[in-house]
């Protein structure tokens, strides 16, 4: 089965065999017209996802991925916690949990801040490692 030609359409925008595309192949958003940011841009660190984990194995990934990030000499690193919306009762659980483990460990962690929109926003952590001695 194929297309057919409708009255009045020249045969020239009909696409040919192999060349259909997905509604959304040119599909592109401008930046800053309200749109969902992209979880992360290009130029951002290596991330930690710890999104829908319960808070004992998001905890032990968080240990064991910045100490891995540490060894390696990464100075920052991306913790994808997110917002916590499906949550029980909506609260977030893991990013409280995260900055509380970041803010026991100063050894490991130099600072933390909340990351930007294009990596994440309020759903991510950027946390600035010590570097070995």
């Amino acid at each position: 089965m194929g297309r057919k030609n409708h009255p009045g359409k020249a045969d020239d925008d009909a696409p040919r065999r192999g060349l259909r595309r997905s509604i959304r192949v040119g599909a592109h958003v401008a930046e800053g017209d309200g749109a969902r940011p992209r979880a992360r841009a290009a130029d951002a660190p290596p991330a930690i996802q710890l999104r829908r984990l319960i808070a004992e194995v998001a905890l032990e990934r968080l240990a064991t991925m910045l100490q891995a990030y540490r060894h390696l000499g990464r100075l920052e690193v991306l913790v994808v916690h997110g917002r916590g919306l499906n949550s029980p009762g909506g609260r977030p659980v893991i990013g409280p949990l995260v900055r509380q483990w970041c803010a026991d460990h100063p050894a490991i962690v130099a600072a933390t801040r909340e990351a930007p929109p294009a990596w994440g926003g309020e759903g991510a952590l950027v946390v600035t490692l010590r570097p070995e001695r």
